[in-house]
């Protein structure tokens, strides 16, 4: 025991004495780039430039960019914190389990934005109020980052994305937060869902694999993860005598983008087919097959399953703790293929549907209760699990 408290100790001492020369190279590094990069003029200008969505699912909720220009110095410089790389092996186990990595890049300024223009993303910038000592600081913190060993970092999608890192080093320039105080007390979930209105089943998709950790109110700085109210929190941002922005422009307005009627959102298809299905039951005189009980059971188990070894196996908050379990219950997973297998109903399988039949109205009847928001379309869903529950017991009451 003396032997390991030794060791811990000389770690401890080892650690201790590694930080101070980590800050010092640090320091060193800055000072060494600082002297390499040229100095920004007197004209030089310093902007945030925001994209609004598009039509692509990863530019959903529009793009944060900065922007530095000299022409002085014939200098365009656009730094974008969203860069990733489709070919990174195993890319989507990584996005999902949170170990993809994201970088800051740089491109040539007006090129990028006539490109996004082009496809018909509107695009403003504002431009910032900074004196010439901060801009070259924006600068040089940019270029830091963009070192090979600085660039790269764990993605979140609410706390650390492409949105909160301008953010993040904006307000180490102005040396004041940025905080978007209009936000209201607006849960991160309720901040997504407008954009979603035109991606319905999209948003339904994401609906049942975020958890109930964007569930909580997000802070005045936090509500900053989305580039529009970035865009909004710099623009009334001000260090008490002067507002960080000087100028918005609009470069391209936003251009109409494609809507799925709402006709054939999720909610209006369930409760439409679920109501269809129901009558067309009535029509038969109350006959009904086995089989589609089954394929009930078995899709929402293992969509359940699904999402339990996603939550338990992501680092990435948001999955984290998802309420809808409650409704998609693992279990059903297994009745659903005895459903399929056999036609005896055992005393274990009854009382299990008895189970989902009482589950099915409690969520219905007190979901609101829990410390999670449900998509709308779900009610439909479950209201369909309850009846087909309870449809498999009396066609086994009619058997006995």
């Amino acid at each position: 025991m003396t032997n390991i408290l030794r060791a811990v100790c000389f770690g401890i001492y080892l650690l201790v004495l590694a930080l101070p020369i980590t800050a010092r190279c640090e320091s060193s590094q800055r000072t060494v780039l600082s002297a390499e990069l040229p100095r920004l003029s007197d004209n030089a200008t310093a902007s945030l430039v925001t994209y609004t969505p598009g039509v692509e699912l990863y530019q959903a909720f529009g793009h944060s960019a900065i922007r530095i220009r000299d022409d002085s110095l014939e200098m365009d410089r656009l730094y974008n914190y969203g860069t990733f790389d489709f070919e990174t092996p195993d890319f989507y186990l990584k996005f999902v389990h949170g170990d993809l990595l994201y970088q800051l890049s740089v491109t040539p300024a007006e090129q990028e934005i006539q490109m996004v223009g082009a496809y018909g993303q509107g695009v403003t910038e504002l431009v910032l109020n900074l004196s010439r000592d901060q801009k070259q600081r924006l600068f040089e913190a940019l270029e830091y980052n963009l070192l090979p060993e600085n660039r790269s970092y764990r993605y979140d999608f609410v706390l650390d994305n492409c949105s909160t890192r301008p953010r993040d080093v904006l307000e180490r320039t102005v040396g004041v937060p940025i905080v978007e105080k209009s936000a209201g007390n607006l849960t991160f979930r309720r901040m997504l869902d407008p954009y979603f209105a035109r991606i319905p089943w999209i948003g339904f998709g994401l609906s049942l694999l975020l958890g109930s950790n964007v569930d909580r109110n997000a802070s005045p700085r936090e509500a900053c993860f989305l580039p529009a109210d970035l865009e909004r929190a710099v623009e009334n941002t001000s260090d008490g005598q002067q507002k960080l922005t000087r100028e918005k422009r609009e470069i391209f307005p936003p251009g109409t983008l494609p809507r799925t009627p709402r006709w054939l959102s999720p909610a209006v298809t369930f409760a439409g087919g679920g109501l269809a299905w129901f009558f067309w039951w009535l029509l038969r005189k109350q006959d009904h097959a086995s089989w589609p009980t089954a394929v009930v059971f078995t899709v929402f188990g293992a969509t359940g399953l699904f999402l339990l070894g996603l939550s338990s196996w992501s680092r990435l908050t948001v999955l984290r703790l998802n309420f809808n379990l409650a409704w998609l219950i693992p279990t059903h997973l297994f009745v659903g293929i005895w459903l399929f297998l056999s036609k005896r109903r055992p005393l274990i399988v009854r009382w299990y549907l008895v189970f989902s039949a009482i589950a099915g109205f409690a969520f219905i009847g007190f979901s609101f209760l829990l410390p999670q928001g449900f998509h709308p379309a779900v009610y439909p869903l479950v209201a369909i699990l309850v009846w087909r529950s309870i449809l498999a017991l009396r066609r086994n009451s009619a058997r006995e």
